[in-house]
This record gives C-alpha cells, sequence and structure tokens, in this order.
C-alpha cells in the first residue's frame, strides 16, 4: 500500500514539523530498513510518546512487541523513522485512515510487520484473522467466556499459529515442575520454540545469543505460563535445560547460543526481529 508520506524522517526533524499541525495526524513508525512496525494516530507529541515508554523498563502494561522493537534499534545505534501519513481536523478521519493502514500493512499474527495489538479506530485489542469457526474449534482460540485465556492466545498467535494453547493463566492452570519424559525421543519443533520466542517478547529479552528465558509470563496484566507438557517437551527434546525451581512457575529456560538459534530458525529469523526478540543489524539502513 503506498502511504501518504508527507513527512519523513528522524524523530528531532518529526517533532519540527508536527510542531505545524494544529490537528490530528496518523502517524507510522518504520524500522531502519524502512519497514513499519507501528501505526498510530493523535496530536501534539503524540508520535513520540513511544520512545519515551521505552526507555523505562515494561510495567507489563504497554505492547512488548513495540517496545521490544524500539529498544532493540537504539540498542544497535540505530533511529526510529517517523512518516507523518495524514493531517486532518477530524479526529474520525484520522482513526479512520489509521484502520485502513493497519489493515492494508497488516499486523504480526497476519503476517505483516506491524505490532499494533488493536485494528486502529481507537480499539485497543481486536481478534487475530481466524474465522470465528476456527477459533471455537481449537485451544488456541479466543474464548468469549474465559478472557485471560483469550489473552494469552492472542498474544501467541502474534509468534506462530497454533492449534493448542502454549501458555496458560496460572490461575486456571496447576504448574508442574519440568522433567525429560524418560522413554521418549523427539526434535525440536515449532510448538517448543514458540513458546521460548513467546516467553521472551513477553519479558523484553533476546535470542541473539545464549540467554535464560522465564517460565512465567505476563500479558496484558494476565499472570501466566508455559504449559507443562511444552515445558517437558522442551527439555525432552534438548531445546534447552531447564533451571529448577520450588515453585515451578519460576523456572527458567536455559539456551546456549545455539539452541537459541534453533528456536529462532524454527520461528522464522524474520518473524524474530519484528517481535524484538532478535537483532539484524545488516538490515538496518535508511
Amino acid at each position: 500500500m503506498k502511504t501518504g508520506a508527507q513527512f519523513l524522517g528522524d524523530q528531532e526533524q518529526c517533532k519540527g514539523f508536527v510542531r505545524g499541525i494544529g490537528g490530528w495526524y496518523v502517524y507510522i513508525l518504520r524500522r531502519p530498513d524502512g519497514r513499519p512496525f507501528y501505526v498510530g494516530k493523535g496530536k501534539g507529541g503524540r508520535a513520540f510518546f513511544h520512545e519515551n515508554e521505552a526507555r523505562h523498563p515494561n510495567d507489563r502494561r504497554s505492547n512488548p512487541f513495540k517496545l521490544n522493537v524500539i529498544r532493540k534499534i537504539k540498542a544497535a545505534g540505530y533511529y526510529i523513522a517517523y512518516e507523518i501519513d495524514m493531517i486532518t481536523t477530524s479526529e474520525e478521519a484520522a482513526f479512520d485512515r489509521e484502520m485502513k493502514l493497519i489493515s492494508a500493512l497488516k499486523r504480526l499474527h497476519e503476517g505483516g510487520p506491524l505490532t499494533n495489538l488493536g485494528p486502529g479506530g481507537g480499539s485497543v485489542l481486536g481478534s487475530a484473522p481466524i474465522s470465528k469457526q476456527r477459533h471455537a474449534a481449537t485451544l488456541a482460540g479466543e474464548p468469549e467466556d474465559n478472557p485471560e485465556r483469550a489473552a494469552l492466545n492472542r498474544f501467541v498467535l502474534n509468534v506462530a499459529p497454533m492449534m493448542s494453547a502454549i501458555l496458560k493463566p496460572i490461575s486456571q492452570f496447576t504448574v508442574r515442575p519440568t522433567q525429560r519424559y524418560p522413554s521418549k525421543t523427539m526434535s525440536p519443533g515449532l510448538r517448543q520454540a514458540a513458546a521460548l520466542v513467546a516467553s521472551a517478547a513477553a519479558n523484553g529479552l533476546a535470542m541473539d545469543g545464549a540467554c535464560r528465558i522465564p517460565r512465567q509470563v505476563n500479558v496484558d496484566g494476565v499472570e501466566g505460563v508455559v504449559e507443562n507438557g511444552v515445558a517437558c517437551d522442551i527439555l525432552t527434546s534438548g531445546m534447552a535445560a531447564i533451571i529448577s525451581a520450588k515453585y515451578p512457575s519460576n523456572e527458567f529456560f536455559d539456551l546456549t547460543g545455539e539452541q537459541a538459534r534453533k528456536a529462532v530458525g524454527l520461528v522464522g529469523l524474520r518473524k524474530c526481529v519484528d517481535l524484538g526478540v532478535c537483532s539484524a543489524p545488516t538490515e538496518f539502513h535508511i
């Protein structure tokens, strides 16, 4: 989709441009390689709140994908590119344009590069674009009568499509210690890798090398944990070692650099860059 591109530049240049805007504007945050990662609408200095937010520890109430991407870009010594797509005196028109851009560019769970959790237009959350019928038929869907499970499943769908839940609410789940299956052999798979990447993203951790990934996550205020079977599969397949804890929810997965690369490879390097858990410095250029 061709964007409005009324302005494109770094933050300081954009601040100068925005000072002359009296109404609403729709903006796009872009990676140094030019790919968009967030679309929003606002007025005044709204577009710059995201970088300010990323300078502080994640309070677990904000969008971890967006903050992870910003932190990765800044840590690599590059800058966020700001595009002003549209200027208008109508908030309704700004909302409409925001929704159209998000729909066209697509969010992570739609196969696109955007970290937006919602579809725009003032909506904070929006269902992943998988049919309601399919959602109802799978354990990885968004049950209307279980908002905690829906929040965790929605989060996972940004990482990879799953036919069964890999994160479960602690409040609805008996967490058991992670143990290797004594009579089972298996190879690392996407489901195990997705659990590790999802936890890394939720906890703001990097998987560029050896790392320790918590079994516990917090998504939209929901305390969750990597499901018992998936955790045991991760250990049995050799995708990670386990650091035990008195309470199983406090366990950590311990990955070597090679194991981390394996998990990233199964999910996809491009997706992991988009999720903000991996760097791709060779692609960072304008």
